[in-house]
């Protein structure tokens, strides 16, 4: 137990001690790269699409009370929300991992291009582009399913077999 304790504890300034190697002026590069990207304007643009696909899923039944339909709406928002805070704190720590895989050049480059007419006009059009993916991923999400429920069966019919080929345990036996 104390060595893994001694392990984790080393491994934990370890990590540390990466993260403050990362060079400051390198990080406000990454940061500057990443509001070229215009992170924040596709997060709330992801936001939106979120909350479509969660009210698609789980769809009230018609029958639903005014009050019903208020009470999900509401619990659709907090859900919404609370998934978009937890994306923007992940993407809060995204400028050190920029900084950490990216050379200096690299972020010049990437902030570079997204703020030519041409990186900006890809932002911009990446929403029709999402709009115009999403049907897509469903429809090949639900070509799949078939095949990956005929996989699990094929498995369950293999694991089933090979527990009945398996010799039986011994019994143990009382002095």
């Amino acid at each position: 137990m104390k060595k893994l304790l001694l392990f984790l504890t080393l491994l934990a300034l370890a990590m540390n001690a990466r993260a403050q190697e990362i060079n400051p002026a390198k990080q406000a590069l990454a940061r500057e790269a990443i509001a070229a990207m215009q992170v924040d304007k596709m997060l709330d643009n992801m936001a939106g699409q979120i909350k479509q696909m969660a009210a698609q899923r789980a769809q009230l039944p018609a029958t639903a009370t005014p009050e019903q339909r208020k009470l999900f709406d509401d619990f659709m928002g907090r859900v919404t929300d609370l998934a978009m805070v937890e994306v923007r704190a992940m993407i809060g720590r995204l400028d050190a991992i920029y900084a950490d895989v990216y050379t200096e050049e690299e972020l010049k480059a990437i902030i570079g291009f997204f703020t030519t007419p041409v990186g900006k006009s890809m932002l911009a059009k990446q929403p029709q582009v999402m709009t115009r993916l999403m049907p897509l991923m469903q429809e090949m999400q639900q070509g799949m399913m078939p095949k990956l429920q005929k996989l699990a069966q094929e498995f369950e019919a293999a694991k089933a077999a090979a527990a009945a080929a398996a010799p039986a345990a011994p019994a143990e036996t009382k002095p």
